[in-house]
């Protein structure tokens, strides 16, 4: 059984995050959602404002880089903004640890709350986040950071397929 370590990612990951989460989009061709796999991945200066503004966490195995997960401040609630875990390590239960390492992190820093945007249908994805606590919610104007994300995500072309936000308290 592979040992898996989860720590804050530093700068020097940044271009292995980059390729992880290009390796890590392919799974969504399996499901038809090409647009996911030819889509832009995070690039460095996200990355970067990720590191400076939230926290990356990163899951290490002695092979190197297994998975990340990123947490921005948003409105009042930490967001995650991505995750991905490389094919080669998926279905181990890193994605849960990295969450939930995010929520320890989060709720040092104060926050009483975790937001998503994410696709309703793809396996892996509202069904995985409604496993680990999450849960379906329509934001509203007191939520202009996540209202401006949804929107900006439907102009990257995501909105072909039904997307929601999610939130899980942090207790």
């Amino acid at each position: 059984m592979t040992a898996y370590s989860i720590s804050a990612a530093t700068d020097r990951d940044i271009p292995m995050m980059i390729a992880l989460e290009r390796r890590a989009t392919e799974l969504y061709r399996t499901i038809g959602y090409d647009f996911c796999a030819d889509a832009d991945v995070t690039d460095a200066d996200e990355h970067a404002v990720v590191l400076r503004e939230g926290v990356t966490l990163v899951a290490r195995s002695a092979d190197g880089l297994a998975g990340f997960a990123m947490f921005a401040p948003l409105d009042a609630s930490i967001h995650l903004d991505e995750i991905d875990v490389d094919p080669a390590h998926q279905r181990k239960g890193l994605a849960r640890r990295l969450i939930a390492a995010g929520e320890d992190w989060a709720q040092a820093e104060g926050f009483a709350e975790m937001t998503l945007t994410t696709f309703r249908d793809v396996p892996w994805n509202a069904p995985f986040y409604a496993r680990v606590g999450f849960e379906r919610f329509a934001p509203g104007a007191d939520r202009p950071g996540l209202l401006a994300l949804i929107e900006k995500e439907a102009k990257w072309g995501f909105a072909v397929r039904p997307r929601i936000a999610m939130r899980k308290r942090l207790s």
